[in-house]
C-alpha cells in the first residue's frame, strides 16, 4: 500500500506508514535520547518490535482512520513520527509525537501538535483528546499546555510517572466557558 498524505505543516508532511519504513522507525528508536520519555508501550527496543509497531500503524490507519504517521521534511527526510493512538486502559485517543534528536528544540513538535489538534477535531467526533508527557520533561508539557491542553492527572504507567493531560474538542470548550460565566 503506497504512502497517502494526511496532512501539512509548514515544514513537515505527514503520510501514512508501509512496510518499506521499517529501517527508519527501527533508527529512530536506537536512539536513547529519543526513547528517553517515552511510555514503554511505545518503545521500540528490537528490529521486531519496529515491525509490530509498524504493523499497528499500517492497521490503525485502515481500521480507524487514525494513527502514528510517517513525519517528512519537505525535502523527504525523515523526521520521525506523531498522531494517534487508542490508550487502552480508556479507551481514550491519545496525542503522541516521536522525533528523532537533530529536530528537537527547533519549533517542529509545536508545529505538529497544533496541525495534529486542529486535523483531529475537524477530522473525527471525539469530545476530547489526550496526551501523556513524562513527569519533569517540562519543555514537551509547556509546548502541550501552549498547544491549548491542561493537566488532568499525574499517574504511572509501568512504575514511571506522566501527566495526563487533555484538551476539549472547541464545541465542548465553547459551552464550558459559556457555563462558566
Amino acid at each position: 500500500m503506497p504512502s497517502k498524505a494526511i496532512l501539512t505543516t509548514p515544514r513537515l508532511a505527514l503520510t501514512t506508514f508501509s512496510e518499506d519504513d521499517l529501517a527508519d522507525l527501527y533508527a529512530l528508536h536506537c536512539d536513547p535520547q529519543v526513547n528517553r520519555f517515552l511510555g514503554s508501550h511505545e518503545i521500540i527496543h528490537t528490529r521486531e518490535d519496529a515491525r509490530r509497531h509498524l504493523s499497528d500503524y499500517v492497521t490503525g490507519q485502515e481500521r480507524r482512520g487514525f494513527s502514528q504517521w510517517k513525519a517528512s521534511l519537505d525535502d523527504g527526510t525523515f523526521a520521525g513520527r506523531a498522531g494517534f493512538s487508542v490508550y487502552p486502559e480508556t479507551s481514550e485517543v491519545a496525542l503522541s509525537i516521536c522525533l528523532k534528536s537533530e529536530f528537537r528544540g527547533k519549533g517542529y513538535a509545536s508545529e505538529l501538535a497544533d496541525a495534529l489538534v486542529e486535523w483531529f477535531f475537524d477530522t473525527t467526533y471525539f469530545p476530547h483528546l489526550i496526551a501523556f508527557v513524562a513527569a519533569g520533561n517540562e519543555p514537551a508539557r509547556r509546548m502541550m499546555e501552549a498547544n491549548g491542553f491542561r493537566q488532568r492527572q499525574r499517574m504511572l504507567i509501568d512504575d514511571a510517572a506522566f501527566d495526563c493531560l487533555q484538551i476539549l474538542s472547541p464545541a465542548l470548550a465553547k459551552r464550558f466557558a459559556s457555563n462558566a460565566g
